[in-house]
């Protein structure tokens, strides 16, 4: 049998007495504690310590339910001894003198310990038997040893009061010192536990051995765990949960109430509080206190604060449904009466399933309030989602309720948002009501809403009337009005055509004075830039004016203000939307939210493709798809992930995007950015022709939806890349011409340099060579490296192909270290290809790489044989043409049939047959 930790001094009185009764000198000694202070588990090492003493065991253990039962205990002594029958009769007062001289006499042959547990739940005969038994204790050879625990009942009537009073010495056991806790958690363990587990189990115990018990349970003897981790095992638990529970059951009702009260209330709420829930007087809250304390419920100290947590749960689980309900409501009124803050009272109410009255609505919405400001808006949303179980089911109440219901759950569950807006809406009597509700809407989840929603807003607006003939509110509402309903208009056709007319329409120098003003002009500014109405540089000015105005904060995520860093990126003015973005950032992760986090992401992954730092981008793309964007992703934010999964050429970034992101119903008047994720994928994977029909299937949708701009989306230039390789250079020289012009009206370098560069890859020759040249002249000091890095790979690997070595290696070089600087790896790894092996030396083996069908094709498109002409001389299908000429660019590292005019001595020509 293990030691029991703690207790020595207790075993050392106990053994004491136990000598002094084999003397004749028989003594009286009462344990006593609180639940789980290990009083029964002392009780319990007493035989055998009797046995080493040489003395006889008389033992019994009260129960509640055995009170009614005269003279139970004293049966369960004395009937073990032969010859005595304590209750056959039923004793009298003949019969209990009979017993107590039978004792004495049965003594004085053997010497007794006679042992009662829970001597608060014994019957009244049986204690009064037991008290005249102690008082003949002196002269006998006989030792009682009594446990009662503290803070029962029982404990304070006057026969258990007398034995405990006459005992000597009265043995209280406290809570387990930090020394005993230490050996526990060794002898659990198995070796010495760290000082943190050790800290961490006497602080979650209180030195109680119950409580101790439960967070060994939670060490594992092979695996130690941190300190911390103390999560008692669930059959513990349970076991932990029914002492308690049982505990409390047998308080009487004023200490139930309290127990309750504190469960309910938190553990700051005081006494006083407590007691005014559980309707109590101030005497009667502090009797129920001490008894709860005595019990070993309550910690010492002014405040009542229970010993652990097991305990909260235990007077939770002892209500009844009504009870629960009851409490919790008569909390909550309390709170809300005595000016306490509102979500004290707010969270009562959330454990309550009726909220009928005024009053708990008007708490929750405050508690609502409050929450939004300290940035909890999920907190915010459990508010008024209760908030709404109390409202009727129609009306202008409701609706503000789903109003700020959908303005808490915009940070982190939109698709909600949207729902409960979309409700309100359609609840909302007044024409003005229901404009202010829809001006202060964030445009991505208006665009989201159902038709009747978009119809209702359109109305509005209508109703409203022209801005500039309306002031104050009124104005501010109008404004925000037309810039979500031609927000929506960007995403397809109609209106879009119409911004650049509007803002040409407000002046040379729009008005920006109000965040209203500034969103409008966004928007405005958005739809021009998609349909390429204005310049760049005059878009850039406009752009910045706006920026200047705006601080730099999370929340406009919910404006239009998103559409900012598209239109920046798109003219290539980097400057100032760098900074701020970063540092609405910065916010954005203090605050938590994942809404803004996931935006604000995007549009810096936007910002560094913009400036062709891929891995930077794609660092920022996978924070937007961790934080869920692709769950509600708006039709441009899609786009920006999408453009940087093409240029890094991911498949696993691209399949991922596919796998979880919506096809758009209406995708025909919708550009769908899916269709160029599917592009980039086949595209990878060398099916240029099925690559290319997504790219132009995209066109054909951007076009009918006015989306003009190349500097967006450069699909001709991808395009032009698909034709060239698979031998239509018409086609692809007719889409680059086309890229061109619309990137030199456009204006800025990194449009027209991309497109000049597709120019010099399908154009042959030294006409070719002259194009690149043109091209990395442009992009040399460009806002975008990766852009720069790609044309000098392509142009020194065509100065190779032309014998101009010296050139073509340093362009390599530049392409290299321009790569490695902004993070494009496959193009560093071609570039140093390229430059570890010049002047042709890598083609012999490259060649002999090739299938004897490969070599034929590769041959005949190298002297410009067209691929109908291929197909037809060597009877096979364009397909196949096709197919085999994709596999011999990849194993020889080129990109098109330009360069691959370079192997044409190595390869079988038309005339080879």
């Amino acid at each position: 049998m293990k030691p029991l930790r703690g207790r020595q001094r207790e075993l050392d009185l106990i053994a004491a007495a136990m000598d002094s009764a084999r003397r004749g000198d028989g003594r009286l000694l009462a344990v006593t504690g609180g639940i789980g202070s290990g009083k029964t588990a002392l009780l319990r090492r007493l035989p055998a310590l009797a046995e080493k003493h040489g003395l006889r065991v008389l033992t019994a253990a009260c129960a509640p339910q055995e009170q009614d039962f005269p003279f139970g205990v004293v049966s369960q002594l004395l009937d073990p001894l032969p010859g005595c029958r304590a209750l056959d009769p039923v004793p009298g007062p003949d019969r209990f003198t009979e017993l107590l001289s039978f004792v004495t006499e049965y003594s004085a042959g053997k010497p007794l310990l006679v042992l009662v547990d829970d001597l608060q739940w014994a019957d009244p005969p049986s204690l009064r038997w037991l008290g005249a038994l102690a008082k003949r204790l002196p002269g006998l050879r006989t030792t009682m040893v009594v446990g009662v625990r503290e803070g029962e009942p029982g404990a304070d009537a006057p026969p258990v009061q007398a034995l405990t009073e006459r005992a000597g010495p009265l043995l209280h056991l406290p809570p387990l010192p930090v020394e005993t806790v230490e050996a526990l958690v060794a002898d659990h363990l198995g070796h010495p536990g760290d000082p943190a587990q050790i800290a961490a189990c006497h602080q979650a115990s209180g030195g109680n051995p119950l409580f101790l018990t439960a967070a060994l349970a939670a060490l594992a003897p092979d695996e130690p765990l941190p300190g911390h981790a103390l999560a008692v095992p669930e059959p513990r638990l349970v076991v932990l949960h029914e002492r308690l529970t049982v505990a409390l059951r047998t308080q009487p009702a004023p200490v139930r109430r309290l127990a309750r009260a504190l469960a309910v209330l938190d553990e700051d709420a005081g006494l006083e509080l407590a007691g005014q829930l559980a309707e109590l007087d101030t005497a009667g809250s502090e009797e129920a206190a001490r008894s709860l304390r005595r019990l070993g419920l309550l910690t010492d100290g002014p405040a009542p604060r229970f010993v652990h947590p097991s305990v909260r749960e235990a007077a939770e689980e002892s209500m009844t449904p009504a009870e629960h309900e009851d409490v919790h409501l008569r909390a909550a009124q309390l709170l809300h009466s005595g000016g306490h803050p509102a979500e004290r009272a707010a969270a009562q109410l959330l454990a309550v399933t009726s909220c009928h009255e005024d009053w708990t609505v008007e708490v929750l919405r405050s508690a609502a309030t409050a929450a939004r400001r300290r940035g909890a808006p999920q907190e915010a949303a459990r508010y008024l989602r209760r908030a709404l179980l109390g409202s009727s089911s129609s009306g202008a109440d409701r609706a503000a309720l789903l109003l700020d219901l959908a303005a808490s759950e915009r940070d982190t569950d939109p698709q909600a948002a949207l729902r409960h807006l979309s409700q309100a809406l359609l609840l909302l009597p007044t024409p003005a009501e229901r404009a202010l509700a829809a001006a202060r809407t964030p445009p991505f989840l208006l665009g989201s809403c159902p038709p009747p929603v978009i119809d209702t807003v359109a109305e509005v607006a209508a109703d409203l009337g022209d801005p500039d003939g309306l002031t104050g509110v009124e104005r501010q509402a109008a404004l925000r009005l037309e810039a979500r309903l031609r927000h929506i208009a960007v995403a397809g056709p109609g209106e879009i055509g119409r911004c650049a007319e509007r803002l040409r329409a407000l002046g040379g120098m729009p008005p920006i004075h109000t965040a209203a003003e500034r969103e409008l002009v966004t928007v405005l500014l958005h739809g021009a830039t998609v349909t390429q109405q204005m310049a760049a540089a005059d878009v850039a000015f406009q752009a910045n004016r706006v920026l200047q105005h705006e601080p730099a904060a999370p929340s406009h995520v919910h404006t239009a203000l998103p559409h900012l860093s598209g239109v920046l990126v798109a003219a290539e003015s980097l400057e100032a939307i760098g900074p701020w973005l970063m540092i609405a950032r910065e916010r954005a992760r203090r605050d938590g939210a994942p809404v803004p986090r996931a935006v604000i992401a995007t549009e810096l992954a936007h910002l560094q493709l913009a400036r062709g730092r891929l891995q930077e981008a794609r660092a920022h793309a996978e924070e937007a798809l961790g934080l869920g964007m692709t769950e509600w992703a708006t039709l441009s934010s899609m786009a920006a992930l999408v453009m940087v999964t093409v240029h890094s050429r991911d498949t696993r970034l691209a399949r991922r995007l596919l796998a979880h992101h919506r096809e758009v119903a209406d995708h025909d008047f919708r550009p769908s950015p899916l269709q160029l994720l599917r592009g980039s994928v086949a595209a990878v994977e060398g099916d240029l022709a099925t690559a290319l029909e997504y790219i132009l299937d995209w066109g054909r949708s951007a076009e009918r939806a006015e989306w003009r701009n190349p500097a967006l989306v450069p699909w001709r230039t991808w395009a032009a890349g698909l034709y060239h390789r698979l031998g239509r250079t018409q086609q692809a020289l007719d889409l680059a011409d086309e890229e061109y012009e619309r990137a030199v009206a456009w204006g800025t370098p990194v449009t027209m340099g991309r497109a000049q560069r597709v120019k010099g890859a399908v154009t042959a020759g030294e006409r070719g060579i002259e194009l690149l040249r043109e091209c990395a002249a442009l992009l040399e000091d460009s806002v975008n490296t990766m852009e720069a890095a790609r044309t000098e790979l392509l142009l020194g690997r065509r100065l190779l192909a032309a014998g101009r070595h010296a050139e073509g290696e340093v362009r390599l070089r530049r392409a290299r270290d321009q790569a490695l600087a902004c993070g494009v790896p496959w193009i560093a790894e071609r570039a140093s290809r390229e430059l570890a092996d010049p002047a042709g030396s890598r083609t012999p083996v490259a060649v002999a790489a090739l299938t004897r069908s490969e070599r034929r094709v590769a041959g005949l498109a190298a002297n410009g044989v067209p691929n109908k002409d291929i197909a037809e001389r060597l009877e096979v299908s364009s397909r196949a043409v096709e197919k085999h000429l994709t596999s011999a660019y990849r194993k020889l590292h080129v990109a098109g049939r330009a360069e691959l005019a370079a192997f044409s001595l190595l390869l079988p020509g038309p005339a080879d047959g």
